[in-house]
């Protein structure tokens, strides 16, 4: 594409007479308005520039000149400036305006056609010749460029050497490869004094050779860098064919292989020791083999725990359930409890309700601890006064780990609390107890002890920590196993004798109050075990079954639509919630709840959780797409803990069983919620 002839001659029709006559000879021409204008144009591949002398004259020459001096080396861009003839010297700023602009030819008005052509041709023809020294610079550039970078990728280090004068030239590369610096000289005197005195004329002897008889420079040799260490280069070059009377040169590359030489060496002294090595492979062999029955071995003892671990996990469920259908017994048999004690004025029956309730207590207890077991129930965390929990298992301890072991308490937290759950926490302690007893096979002596600490250890929080220890005088854990007894599935028992779930139960308990757990143990001498809860300053909770029958909260009208399939816990939902004043109606399953949802209305449903064929999270999502704002209350005593955060807060779940009260304030909490989301 031809490149344009920049115009610029603001008066008449002078532009446009010069433009016509240069796009008869084939020449593109661009007319600008301003020098401003023509400037800006000059970077856009401009192939000359024609103004006249006036156009100079309006001024705003500064960015033109500006521009010609930041030209790149290979431009010399032309002028052709038509000037009106003059009797004497033109005036000294004309003259700086014009000789500012560098490469121009002057030609005076008028002006031949012929004579503008020949000279716009001129001026393209050198700015093309520009564009070409341009593309040959930069292809020079880019093969110097990929050159060095083929260097770089090949660690290579190049080399220029003038026979005559001695003089050495190197890259970074190769005075790197001779132990120098980068910015280091490096001289063919250092390099002959470097080279190990065994190498030198061998060096010297391909270098003559190279000389004499034009033949390619290609050595190996030993130098010594100038920490003294020893190195191998392979260094090449060829002669450089000049002029007469130009100098001689060798230019060449270099190459560091001392990691090459090394690598033959070993295999030379690998060879020379075959005999050996095929002993020594052999006994490899034999390694591999007991290794190969090792694995085959721990295979099978890891079969043998995940059958052990399956069987747990069926027991687990087995519990779960179990617990599940016990909490439904309970949660009728305290609830009637609590409403005989509401309505009774009798102290005798009251006394007698109270005896029972304190057998349900040990019954709710106990389904606690089995859904602990089975892994179905979420932390319940409140302040928990630790050396006083602990002090109350001391008959539990005692009956559990048997004659032969002795318990001994040391507990210096004080009132202290930590934020725990009461339930887990003495599960926690118990299962520690437990595999002390266990790791000290005929007896021993089990320390139970507490502290309060103000130590930091990564995973804790910035708090004080109550720390409590169950140390025993056993057999200990070898150091090698120490970093796996908190795995899952991972015991040192028999199988049958443990399912690996203990120790990290006690682990999971722990993270998720917010604390830790640390291991210390000596072989021969015994293991302790501390659990690092986070002191908490919180009083104690209130709970609802602590609220007195007066001040049970009452309905304010609301509608509650009960959803269960027990008949037992429904009925006495129902009678509950009718004795609060609420609106009740009931369904016995998912399907018919959703059923009632449309001519009931309701402000609240209350549903239990564990149901055939629709469970109680599933209800509750379907409900919400029929009523959004619908309050939801979900009652379980065996439940899948992430599907109920997903569908409701923490707050809306009632655990059974539970009492009048527990469901007055779980109610009220609910309808709160809904209430605030109405609004």
């Amino acid at each position: 594409m031809p490149k344009p002839i920049l115009i610029l001659a603001p008066r008449g029709r002078d532009a446009a007479v010069i433009a016509e006559t240069l796009a008869h000879v084939g020449h593109a021409c661009q007319i600008c308005a301003d020098l401003e204008t023509l400037t800006r144009a000059l970077g856009d591949e401009a192939g000359a520039a024609i103004l006249t002398e006036e156009a100079l004259a309006q001024g705003a020459t500064n960015a033109l000149t500006d521009w010609l001096d930041h030209q790149p080396s290979w431009s010399d861009f032309p002028f052709i400036v038509l000037v009106t003839k003059q009797a004497g010297k033109r005036a000294q700023a004309d003259a700086e305006r014009l000789k500012g602009i560098g490469n121009i030819v002057l030609l005076e008005r008028p002006i031949n056609a012929e004579t503008l052509v020949s000279a716009a041709h001129s001026a393209i023809r050198a700015r093309h010749r520009q564009y070409l020294a341009r593309d040959h610079l930069h292809a020079q550039t880019k093969a110097e460029e990929q050159l060095r970078f083929a260097l770089e990728a090949g660690k290579l280090g190049a080399w220029d050497l003038d026979l005559d004068s001695g003089a050495l030239t190197t890259s970074a590369a190769t005075r790197a490869h001779f132990g120098h610096a980068a910015e280091q000289p490096l001289t063919l005197a250092a390099i002959e004094a470097a080279v190990h005195p065994e190498d030198e004329a061998l060096r010297a002897t391909a270098l003559a050779a190279s000389i004499t008889r034009a033949e390619d420079y290609d050595v190996e040799y030993r130098i010594f860098w100038p920490d003294g260490s020893l190195h191998w280069v392979q260094v090449r070059g060829r002669l450089n064919l000049t002029l007469p009377g130009e100098p001689r040169r060798m230019s060449g590359i270099s190459l560091d292989i001392t990691a090459r030489k090394t690598a033959e060496a070993e295999l030379r002294l690998l060879n020379e020791t075959l005999e050996q090595r095929i002993a020594d492979s052999i006994g490899e062999l034999r390694r591999a083999n007991e290794r190969l029955l090792a694995e085959i071995s721990e295979r099978e003892q890891a079969q043998a725990a995940l059958v052990q671990a399956q069987k747990m996990d069926a027991i687990g469920q087995l519990t779960g359930g179990i617990a599940h259908d016990f909490n439904n017994l309970l949660t009728a048999i305290v609830g009637n409890i609590d409403m005989i004690e509401r309505r009774s004025d009798d102290e005798r029956v009251k006394r007698m309700a109270a005896n029972a309730r304190e057998g349900v207590e040990r019954a709710t207890k106990l389904t606690a601890q089995l859904l602990a077991f089975s892994r179905s129930q979420q932390l319940d965390l409140q302040p928990v006064e630790v050396d006083a929990l602990i002090a109350g298992m001391d008959d539990l301890l005692t009956r559990t780990l048997g004659h032969t072991v002795e318990v001994r308490m040391a507990l210096a937290a004080g009132p202290a609390r930590a934020n725990a759950d009461a339930n887990q926490l003495e599960l926690a302690v118990l299962n520690l107890a437990i595999n002390a007893r266990d790791a000290m096979g005929e007896g021993g002596t089990v320390t139970i002890s507490s502290r309060i600490s103000d130590e930091w250890h990564e995973g804790l929080q910035p708090v004080g920590h109550v720390v409590i220890a169950v140390g025993d005088t056993g057999h200990g854990i070898p150091e090698a196993l120490l970093q796996k007894v908190f795995d899952p599935f991972f015991t040192t028992k028999s199988v049958g004798k443990g399912t690996g779930l203990g120790l990290s139960q006690v682990y999971g308990i722990a993270t998720q109050s917010g604390g830790t757990v640390r291991i210390d143990s000596t072989v021969g001498v015994g293991t302790t075990i501390e659990i690092w809860l986070p002191v908490t300053e919180a009083g104690d909770r209130v709970r609802p079954s602590d609220i007195p029958p007066n001040e049970t909260p009452l309905s304010e009208g609301e509608r509650v639509l009960v959803i269960d399939d027990d008949p037992s816990v429904r009925r006495f939902l129902v009678q509950c919630l009718r004795s609060l004043g609420y609106r009740v109606t009931e369904a016995a399953g998912g399907q018919e709840g959703l059923a009632r949802l449309v001519e009931d209305r309701p402000d609240l449903m209350v549903v239990d959780f564990a149901m055939p064929g629709m469970d109680g999270a599933q209800v509750a999502k379907r409900a919400r797409q029929v009523i959004p704002k619908l309050g939801m209350l979900l009652i379980t005593g065996y439940a899948d803990a992430g599907a109920i955060r997903e569908l409701v807060n923490s707050e809306a779940v009632l655990r059974k069983p539970f009492k009048v009260s527990d469901l007055a304030v779980a109610v009220r909490k609910a309808l709160g919620e809904r209430a605030a989301v109405v609004s």
